[in-house]
């Protein structure tokens, strides 16, 4: 699976185009980073074994928050969890270093109407199902005055899904992967790979 198959595969699950920002990060691999800051990758983004990492875009409480937020997207099951692969602390990276100023300042506009949704509907004390039917109910909801929440969300969700497909822990553990590639087999049906996709 490229990254230009993510990019396709992640418009496709959440209904709405991936911003360029988004795209643009994810298909140049690694991007230069603003002033005063390092250059990040999008594909082996420092992830921290602490429970507190150095945070670069979000509050410590709207961290905490995100966390919960992806793992109710991608919760885990016979595999990881988003945050199990650090997802959130790949997205507080890319928003807080990659990604340019006017779509850093359009996520967080957009994010804090989320996180106020999220906090009136006591999201954090809901149980996990829940949690996915509030979510799914705000993603389907075609009030105007949540317009921004649920923009919001399809955002998370997008460099949730993007950010967890292009980890190395997903790429080496749970799709087929080889670090340094064979023969070239064209046209070869997936039950001859464990009905895996390729990681690339």
């Amino acid at each position: 699976m490229n990254r230009r198959q993510i990019l396709r595969y992640t418009a496709w699950i959440t209904g709405s185009a991936v911003s360029a920002s988004l795209a643009g990060a994810v298909l140049g691999g690694c991007s230069e980073a603003p002033r005063g800051t390092a250059a990040v990758s999008s594909s082996s983004l420092a992830a921290s074994t602490t429970d507190t990492p150095l945070l670069h875009y979000f509050s410590p409480d709207q961290f905490q928050q995100l966390g919960q937020l992806v793992d109710a997207i991608l919760p885990r099951t016979d595999t990881p969890s988003a945050t199990d692969v650090n997802v959130h602390v790949t997205m507080d990276s890319m928003l807080g270093q990659v990604m340019d100023a006017n779509y850093q300042r359009q996520f967080k506009d957009n994010w804090l109407a989320l996180w106020k949704y999220l906090g009136q509907q006591n999201f954090a004390g809901r149980d996990a199902d829940q949690q996915a039917a509030l979510l799914s109910e705000l993603e389907l909801n075609t009030d105007a005055a949540l317009a921004k929440a649920q923009r919001g969300l399809v955002e998370v969700k997008q460099q949730t899904i993007v950010y967890y497909l292009v980890s190395e822990t997903i790429a080496e553990e749970h799709l087929n992967y080889l670090p340094v590639p064979g023969k070239y087999e064209p046209c070869i049906s997936v039950e001859s790979v464990n009905n895996k996709a390729w990681a690339i």
